[in-house]
């Protein structure tokens, strides 16, 4: 079985770090997509192994793109 998980978000601190802890250990295709967090959102990702994308932020953000961008 092939499934992806994107994960967004910014500054979301203790949040992520209990979603990422949840993620079943099957599941290897997983990405946050990051939108200018300044509280070591990315950090944490890397720390858990998991692949990172960090939106270029001259660009509006919403939720859409953070996911089409996971994807």
């Amino acid at each position: 079985m092939n499934i992806g998980i994107v994960i967004i978000g910014r500054n979301e601190g203790n949040r992520l770090k209990i979603c990422f802890e949840s993620l079943p250990k099957a599941f290897r295709n997983i990405v946050y997509v990051d939108s200018g967090s300044t509280d070591g959102s990315i950090a944490l990702a890397t720390s858990k192994g998991i692949d990172f994308v960090s939106l270029d932020m001259r660009v509006p953000f919403t939720a859409a793109r953070a996911r089409n961008e996971g994807v």
